[in-house]
């Protein structure tokens, strides 16, 4: 993925802020008196544009979005209330529009405003990807204001979140084509999950010869790509499932998700090379298999190997650490 990009921007000037996210063609007006500051942080990952956005002065946003995407915002008012489109601003909300529409935000003093731009060519084909038969997202999404689940809100808040704290904290891992990949296909998954929330077919589980094929088609194919960003999509394009299909041959036959295998497999990549590797740091290696958080990434290995990463480490070479389990006892990532 070569267009990934990360800048901060600091801004005095309320004409200036309005510039600050790239290729969006918005109007600020400056509604409450006082010396303006803004800040805007911009993430960019191939067809994926992530952005954080917070002022200190009320002010009225115009404009349309990045041309050909569907964006999602995520609104955390402060003291003053606002608006969008007509709709009042509240924390629980979503704010949801396509490029083909144009928007008005009112955005109260101190107002912070999380969104994430998606290609709308890359949203309809992970759908098709992902959900066989159903029409994928819209082609013209609407200005309007959403009331999302509180797990589906609060999920794609912390994902954004985190692969924003990553750009900032950790460059050097953002330029790993695996955390690239795998960033862009999880936020375009988690965006789909609120506009396009699954599809017709949802009921119909697979009989037991087609949970069998389906469950020996994404093992066969995870194995053949063990070193390669796999994601949920790549596994429903080789097996010919939907992902809902997908998930009930793995819930049913292994009582894990496809979601929470993978994750699995990878978490014992890690232990082999752990004990394989004596120069590549616990993190890198980490990274190298989609872990990109390493807090995160230790107490999930504790919690499924009884142990910390390091601990692994230091008994490389006493002949101790060999076997790797898959242990059905590891906590689920629920898929949506």
């Amino acid at each position: 993925m070569n267009d990934i990009s990360f800048a901060t921007r600091t801004s005095r000037d309320v004409d200036e802020h309005a510039t600050s996210v790239s290729a969006w063609d918005q109007q600020y007006e400056q509604l409450t008196p006082g010396p303006f500051e803004g800040r805007t942080e911009e993430l960019r990952l191939g067809p994926v544009q992530l952005f954080h956005e917070s002022a200190n002065r009320a002010v009225l946003q115009c404009g349309s979005s990045r041309p050909g995407t569907h964006t999602l915002g995520l609104v955390q008012p402060a003291g003053d209330a606002g608006w969008f489109c007509g709709h009042p601003i509240e924390a629980d909300r979503l704010l949801a529009v396509s490029s083909d529409h144009a928007f008005e935000l009112i955005a109260g003093a101190g107002m912070r405003i999380t969104g994430v731009s998606i290609d709308t060519a890359h949203l309809r084909r992970t759908a098709a990807r992902l959900h066989a038969g159903d029409d994928g997202p819209p082609s013209r999404l609407g200005p309007r204001a959403v009331d999302m689940p509180p797990p589906v809100r609060e999920g794609l808040k912390a994902l954004i979140a985190s692969a924003l704290s990553l750009a900032r904290q950790q460059p050097a891992l953002m330029q790993q084509p695996t955390v690239q990949h795998s960033l862009a296909q999880t936020l375009t998954e988690a965006a789909l999950d609120c506009i396009a929330p699954g599809p017709r077919s949802a009921s119909v589980r697979p009989g037991a010869a087609t949970r069998r094929r389906i469950l020996h088609g994404a093992r066969e194919y995870m194995r053949a790509h063990v070193d390669e960003p796999i994601t949920v999509p790549d596994l429903c394009a080789a097996t010919g499932a939907s992902r809902r299909a997908l998930q009930y041959a793995f819930e049913e036959t292994l009582q894990l998700s496809p979601v929470t295998y993978l994750r699995v497999m990878r978490l014992n990549r890690v232990r082999s090379e752990l004990v394989a590797q004596a120069h590549a740091t616990v993190g890198d290696i980490a990274a190298r298999w989609g872990f990109w958080h390493p807090s995160r990434f230790a107490t999930e290995y504790r919690r499924h190997f009884g142990e910390l990463p390091s601990a692994t480490r230091a008994r490389r070479g006493q002949g101790g650490c060999n076997s790797l389990v898959l242990a059905q006892g590891s906590s689920a990532i629920s898929m949506k």
